[in-house]
């Protein structure tokens, strides 16, 4: 699986050349041609060249734009500095903690209430008059020279922030493609933040081979995304489980029978970024387009296992078959294997790497006698009380099934004054409080249901789009805590 000792941004360049008046991305509305990106790459590499960055210095860029994000991206690998994408919609003080952790002390944004602070500078405008006098240039870039600074949550013991080279992330996307037997991408949607390693990846794919994409904006309505996902020129995206299901609403009604699903011509839509309940899986395969599919993957391992087809159907609980390169085995906590069916500790060992090792993947769940592996949650994802266990992934669940709700995340925290855990629970919805209550109280038993409860038309998000966790569980332990009593 070797990426031919060549950077990425030389890949880029030498398709770009191949049909430099094709249709590389469209954004709000306009198409940009592959000589258009490479174009304004180079501008700001000339930009950057002023600007006293070291090479191998790495950079930040914060872009709610994310072409631009890319053309920064290409136009610091022309100089040999490796790019550390941060997600816009984080308050300036969680970018200048994450600057600070990962040692990164140089930022570049396209947004203006961010570039008024002194860590962070100014991007051009894009329609910026001054030019590169030379292109693009990356035959001096190595192929083991740092590209990339990812950062990842930590579940499966990377480091919060790493450096990645070039060879080793053409590795990964030559060898993700080859597991997933998906050895060229389609003309996609593409939606999230480039601070999600998934989202970056895609878009880096996308232009390998000279893809077309239609990039969406951080922020944009459902009735967008469906006449973005209407196109027929358009055949492939990658959604989070909320998407999914705001298009499961949209579509509310649809008669299935008689018009068949929305979007026949999607050939692939991944659900990506956290689980999604089994009954939206199966209603988006019925009322989407039968191209969805249900991904289990991990940082640092690439796709674990994939649910898709007529799977969905016969097992919608499960995550799918490990694919052929890995090797899933069910652990109790003394490290005994499970037999099929029973609940334990999910290891992953990627055959695919050289010398590989057991990786603990933070998850509990089960193969069943078919070889389908469950997944029942995070091991942190357990909760006791009054000496019984409460899996939060379940009740999560069972709220998300509710009419209304849009999406939900239940934590718990020790209570101080007994040996108890207090179980929180968020939810996005425009249900009031005492509505939402009733509705809970109605259907999840008694034992499942939370002790605080706090509800909201809109939930902080991370890169990802998954509910930010860590910010709910600071402001749960806060004197004015927005969490109320559940009654």
């Amino acid at each position: 699986m070797s990426s031919s000792g060549l950077n990425i941004g030389q890949k880029i360049l030498d398709v770009a050349r191949t049909q430099p008046d094709a249709v590389a991305v469209e954004w709000e509305g306009q198409t940009y041609t592959r000589s258009d990106v490479l174009a304004a790459a180079a501008n700001l590499g000339a930009f950057f060249q002023q600007a006293d960055i070291n090479p191998n210095q790495a950079v930040a860029v914060i872009s709610a734009n994310p072409l631009r994000g890319i053309e920064a991206m290409m136009a610091l690998w022309s100089q040999g500095s490796p790019t550390l994408f941060l997600d816009p919609r984080q308050p300036l003080k969680d970018i200048c903690g994450s600057l600070e952790r990962a040692e990164v002390d140089i930022a570049f944004s396209d947004i203006k209430s961010l570039t008024r602070s002194e860590i962070i500078h100014a991007l051009p405008d894009r329609n910026s008059r001054s030019a590169a006098e030379n292109p693009l240039d990356f035959s001096k870039v190595p192929s083991d020279g740092d590209a990339l600074v990812l950062s990842t949550s930590g579940t499966t013991d990377l480091p919060r922030f790493r450096r990645v080279t070039h060879e080793a992330f053409l590795d990964g996307v030559a060898t993700s493609e080859q597991i997933l037997n998906q050895l060229s991408p389609r003309p996609a949607v593409i939606v999230g933040s480039l601070a999600f390693g998934a989202i970056l990846m895609h878009w880096i794919r996308m232009m390998i081979h000279g893809k077309f994409i239609l990039a969406l904006p951080l922020f944009f309505r459902t009735k967008e995304l469906h006449e973005s996902l209407s196109r027929t020129d358009i055949a492939a995206v990658g959604l989070p489980p909320v998407l999914i299901r705001d298009l499961l609403q949209f579509h509310e009604g649809r008669d299935v029978q008689n018009s068949g699903p929305a979007y026949p011509h999607i050939e692939r839509m991944a659900s990506v970024g956290g689980p999604i309940p089994s009954s939206d899986l199966v209603k988006a395969y019925q009322t989407l387009t039968q191209g969805v599919s249900n991904l289990y993957s991990l940082a640092g391992v690439g796709p674990v296992s994939r649910l898709a087809r007529d799977e969905i159907l016969h097992k919608p609980n499960s995550v799918g078959k490990p694919l052929a390169t890995m090797q899933v085995d069910i652990r109790t906590s003394d490290g005994q294997q499970c037999a099929p069916g029973h609940t334990g500790n999910i290891v992953v060992t990627p055959l695919w790497k050289d010398n590989p090792a057991p990786v603990e993947t933070g998850d509990i769940g089960w193969l069943d006698e078919d070889g389908y592996l469950f997944i029942a949650g995070r091991s942190q994802q357990v909760a006791t009380r009054q000496s019984v266990n409460i899996n939060l992934l379940e009740l999560e669940n069972d709220v998300k099934a509710l009419d209304g709700v849009r999406d939900c995340i239940a934590f718990a925290t020790v209570d101080p004054k007994s040996a108890d855990d207090v179980v929180f629970l968020a939810v996005e919805t425009a249900l009031t409080l005492p509505e939402l209550s009733q509705a809970i109280r109605k259907s999840v038993a008694s034992y499942r249901r939370p002790d605080k409860i706090m509800v909201k038309e809109m939930l902080p998000r991370n890169a990802s789009n998954k509910i930010a966790l860590g910010k709910l569980q600071t402001t749960a332990l806060q004197k004015e805590s927005p969490f109320d009593e559940f009654r």
